[in-house]
């Protein structure tokens, strides 16, 4: 093995022997106290400013994740039934012609369905199976999502679709995904080009398999697969930051590939990008003017309405200090009221001695001292809706490595054919990679977030036509 390669397994296997470090959580964000809200009057002034945008926007989507989560409550009915998991799939079984996957199954199918004739667990396998449409094996992107009559979309044409109109400027979408479904990929975008008449400019990348991460067994030795080489599985989408640097673009939206609407329920959720991206490009603008003419007081009279830096960190900074500060990579995103979604939140955290905004996992809290208190007053989550700027205050793209937090790795412990197995996943894309980004978290509505992570949110109003469930 070479020596980097070396320095890789005793970096990762220290690691795993220190453990996930706790972080110094101090609080959860509230308005006024970590997050913006915004007048409705306010809101408008920034979309008229997006609206009149002319540079080109990039969206940043990843989108390889297994779409077979979906259909979990399905595998547990046919497994362990239950009455929860059995009154999940009834539900899906009764429903079936309202969802868009429908309109895909064989006309054999269909027609033994309609008359009474098919049974769930047939359906299942027709749906799920190797031999069927093998739905388990798809990554959710292009899992059919919506009905547009006569046709259907997937959640990646979806995401194609819902833009269009967003900007003057032109909109390039690039998507992380399997690059064994590189092809399955295009073809979806050949398919929505022939419908729609439009060009969609779409690029994709994978996770860099030189990010993989050493599993080690419960002695913190090396494990080997079949072939003695060391086992190495993917490190998590902190690893994407990479990705997301190679775009080289000014202004990244970054959006999971699940929160998507119907296109007839599209405008919420296009209004809060306008809202969000002309705030980022208001705010950049705001701080080009601060270090252009060196305004040092005039920053802290406008950070005390913002709070982008902690304010008692700016009065001890030399003005080459705080110019370096304001040309870091900017972030601008968008949190929801917290209604018991799994997922991260935004929190206060310390470093280097100040209070820095940070979406925080559970995961992250686990050994907190106090991180039950800290979830239960928690009012708010990361829907991530994202509009990024990894450049600095002239463009320029920026090495967005230097601005991680490395300690805020995740050691994951899983099962490998019987034993316990470690592994170290990079700091999340936006956790502890963008630790030390300029942030500013915006409060927006509920509407805009309707992720499915599972089948019947499908039935929800904002997967939808007209309707709702």
């Amino acid at each position: 093995m070479s020596v980097q390669t070396n320095v890789q397994i005793a970096t990762q296997k220290q690691a795993i022997q220190s453990g996930q470090q706790i972080l110094p959580v101090l609080r959860p964000c509230r308005l006024g106290d970590g997050i913006l809200s915004m007048t409705i009057e306010q809101q408008e002034r920034y979309r008229q400013t997006a609206r009149f945008f002319t540079e080109p926007l990039h969206f940043f989507i990843p989108a390889s994740g297994s779409g077979s989560r979906m259909f979990a409550f399905l595998f547990d009915y046919l497994q362990h039934p239950d009455a929860e998991n059995t009154k999940q799939a009834e539900r899906f079984f009764s429903r079936l012609q309202d969802f868009a996957l429908f309109r895909q199954l064989p006309p054999e199918i269909q027609k033994a369905y309609l008359a009474g004739e098919l049974t769930l667990s047939a359906f299942i396998e027709v749906l799920m199976g190797a031999d069927g449409l093998n739905f388990g094996a798809l990554p959710k992107g292009l899992i059919s999502f919506h009905i547009h009559e006569p046709f259907v979309l997937n959640a990646f044409q979806e995401h194609l679709s819902q833009v269009q109109t967003l900007a003057q400027g032109p909109i390039h979408f690039h998507f992380t995904i399997q690059e064994d479904f590189h092809q399955a990929f295009e073809k979806c975008v050949g398919e929505l080009a022939a419908m729609t008449g439009l060009n969609y400019q779409v690029t994709y990348s994978s996770q860099d398999k030189n990010t993989d991460a050493f599993v080690f067994d419960a002695h913190q030795e090396l494990v080997l697969d079949a072939s003695d080489q060391p086992l190495r599985r993917p490190a998590g989408h902190g690893t994407l930051l990479q990705n997301l640097e190679s775009l080289k673009a000014p202004y990244v939206l970054v959006k999971n590939i699940d929160n998507i609407q119907h296109f007839n329920q599209r405008q919420p959720s296009n209004a809060n990008w306008e809202f969000l991206l002309g705030l980022q490009i208001e705010v950049r603008e705001a701080l080009r003017q601060f270090v252009a003419t060196e305004d040092l007081a005039g920053f802290i009279l406008w950070n005390q309405t913002f709070g982008l830096l902690d304010q008692t960190q700016l009065d001890s900074l030399a003005l080459q200090e705080w110019k370096v500060l304001l040309n870091r990579p900017l972030r601008v995103c968008g949190m929801v009221r917290n209604d018991g979604q799994p997922g991260g939140g935004p929190f206060l955290v310390e470093m280097n001695g100040a209070a820095t905004k940070q979406i925080v996992e559970k995961a992250q809290l686990h050994g907190h001292p106090e991180a039950s208190k800290l979830m239960l007053q928690s009012a708010y989550f990361n829907p991530v809706l994202m509009v990024l700027s990894p450049c600095d205050l002239s463009d320029k793209p920026l090495p967005l490595q230097q601005f991680a937090d490395p300690s805020t790795y995740f050691v994951v412990e899983k099962n490998q054919s019987g034993e316990r197995v470690y592994f170290v996943e990079q700091p999340g894309l936006w956790n502890g990679a963008m630790a030390n980004w300029n942030t500013l978290f915006v409060e927006v509505p509920s509407a805009v977030f309707s992720p499915v992570k599972s089948a019947l949110d499908l039935l929800d109003f904002a997967h939808q036509a007209n309707k709702g469930a």
